[in-house]
């Protein structure tokens, strides 16, 4: 495949309620796609038929064999600790989970229990095991949502070095749209009738300050295709 992911005429239906209307999404490998959309617009109805994890659509799905997805939720088991989290599945990798411990700051952390962990500390175990396998495809459904504002800062900066380490194409779902900004190379809209933009290429050098003009334009215009209009 020349791309990550190619979805083409994706259609998802609940009952008579259509929520996904014939989208097409194409990802090239190393591209950061953040896809935004109102509350209940089927963002993670459309991140989970990518994932796999909802094969009940009509329409065309490829994607790599290698993908890993982190939910909003860390959904670390809490019999286990913290390097037996991060390589279930894998239990002969450990110097590979304690590597990708270490990459998202918590080498000597091994050995605690998920209950010890903030927050933060628990999402960043369930970045470092989806990183742990290596995926060509990285799924990411509103990971940062039930973060505090300076954690979810930090979170972003983790991130973006992450994905600039290991190049996966990544897909990120977010109600967020300087998070987009902030994160993205290019930011696609999903409207309410389930249908999905071109998409907007987004050309600003990192870091992303806020305050500049570039980024407030940017902001103004994907809260426009959101239908919010901002005080002025």
């Amino acid at each position: 495949m020349t791309a990550a992911v190619i979805a083409s005429g994706l259609r998802r239906d609940y009952g008579t309620h259509r929520v996904l209307a014939g989208v097409d999404l194409t990802i090239e490998p190393g591209e950061f796609v953040a896809l935004l959309g109102r509350s209940g617009s089927g963002k993670s109805t459309l991140l989970r038929a990518v994932a796999g994890l909802d094969p009940d659509y009509q329409g065309g799905v490829r994607v790599p064999a290698r993908r890993a997805v982190v939910f909003q939720d860390p959904r670390l088991q809490p019999w286990l600790r913290v390097l037996s989290n991060v390589l279930l599945g894998m239990p002969k990798a450990r110097d590979l989970g304690r590597r990708a411990l270490a990459e998202v700051g918590l080498a000597g952390r091994e050995r605690a229990w998920p209950a010890t962990l903030s927050g933060g500390e628990a999402q960043r175990v369930a970045l470092a095991r989806a990183l742990v396998r290596e995926p060509d495809l990285l799924l990411l459904d509103e990971p940062f949502g039930a973060l505090d504002a300076l954690t979810r800062l930090k979170m972003h900066d983790l991130l973006r070095q992450l994905c600039a380490r290991h190049r996966p194409a990544v897909l990120l779902v977010t109600h967020d749209v300087e998070e987009a900004i902030v994160l993205a190379d290019r930011i696609v809209v999903l409207s309410a009738d389930g249908r999905l933009d071109a998409g907007t290429t987004v050309d600003l050098p990192h870091p992303r300050r806020r305050d500049t003009t570039e980024f407030g334009a940017l902001r103004g215009e994907l809260l426009g295709a959101l239908g919010v209009t901002e005080a002025t």
